[in-house]
């Protein structure tokens, strides 16, 4: 028989049961999944895997970079679309797969504010636009006079981390705003193509400042213009800004974002969200990143939706203009 006793302490402890399960946490239940549409070796997939590492201590589970890159961006989205919207799976972008791609790709295979839910933006940056240290180039006004004199057919080659990058769609708009002759050499990524620049396969390229700088600094690259900021870089005294070489209209800073699938539920994209915040404001990204031109920026996902559309359609009609067209 059980005894009085027995009784009591097991009606004493059912209370608890519900209190102690619901404590434990529904989210994440396995590891997430952190996709980067370029490859390993460039500012993303860097910056990435600090934040991985810092969401996995506060997410308790492991927060997984997968680097996908390739179409501009379209086969990492396409990849986070097919995934369950469990928040299970973030895709890390820039400017060109959140922003520049619709007006890019007419048969684009995804729509970034129905496909996905903004979670933050995350870092703003500036750029630099690099050459060879063996460069004739001095200056971007050397630069522009040889772009010039060239005809079509000997063009000065430059590099960008893909079709449909920033780095592309800005010497479009360079070449447009000087007359300048430039042919595009696209790559998979930033790692490749500074990887050419310094070998002197290619004679120019607009790169992220973190990613370039250090370069620039050990003798490997020459800046000649700081893009996307207000003054000069603390660790780049000597380069002058667009504003400063009489190009304000082409200053356009870089930046990038995380979303999740649409339909993620609320309270689970809310726990991404700060998660997200407190890795992007942590003193490890300002130690790897402060003095590079990286600026953190998170923004709420109502925020980052707005911003995603005013820079979609402030690009669109910039890439409309120069009549960029991408299959």
């Amino acid at each position: 028989m059980i005894s009085r006793r027995s009784l009591l302490l097991t009606a004493a402890a059912l209370p608890l049961a519900p209190a102690a399960f619901a404590q434990t946490p529904a989210f994440p239940r396995r590891p997430v999944m952190w996709v980067v549409p370029y490859p390993a070796g460039g500012f993303g997939d860097a910056v990435s895997r600090v934040l991985a590492q810092h969401m996995t201590t506060t997410l308790k589970q492991p927060v997984v970079v997968e680097n996908k890159p390739g179409a501009g961006g379209q086969i990492a989205a396409a990849h986070v679309k097919q995934q369950p919207a469990d928040g299970h799976t973030l895709l890390y972008g820039d400017i060109g797969p959140f922003a520049m791609n619709a007006a890019l790709y007419p048969k684009l295979n995804y729509n970034t504010l129905k496909d996905f839910q903004p979670v933050s933006r995350l870092l703003t940056s500036s750029l630099l636009l690099v050459v060879p240290p063996g460069s004739p180039y001095k200056s971007l006004d050397d630069l522009l006079k040889a772009a010039k004199s060239r005809g079509a057919g000997s063009a000065i080659t430059y590099g960008s981390y893909g079709m449909g990058s920033q780095p592309h769609i800005w010497m479009e708009m360079l070449q447009r705003e000087t007359k300048g002759h430039f042919q595009h050499v696209a790559y998979k990524g930033a790692a490749p193509a500074v990887q050419d620049l310094m070998g002197g396969h290619i004679e120019v390229m607009l790169d992220v400042a973190a990613n370039s700088l250090p370069y620039v600094q050990e003798g490997k690259l020459r800046a000649l213009a700081v893009v996307g900021a207000d003054k000069r870089l603390e660790r780049l005294p000597q380069v002058p800004t667009l504003a400063e070489l009489g190009l304000p209209g082409l200053n356009a800073p870089g930046w990038t974002g995380v979303v999740v699938k649409a339909g993620t539920p609320a309270d689970i994209a809310a726990q991404l969200h700060q998660a997200v915040v407190q890795a992007v404001q942590s003193d490890e990204i300002k130690r790897r990143f402060g003095d590079l031109g990286v600026t953190p920026a998170p923004q709420s996902p109502a925020d980052f939706a707005r911003f995603i559309q005013t820079e979609t359609e402030r690009w669109g009609s910039v890439i409309r203009s120069a009549g960029v067209v991408l299959e």
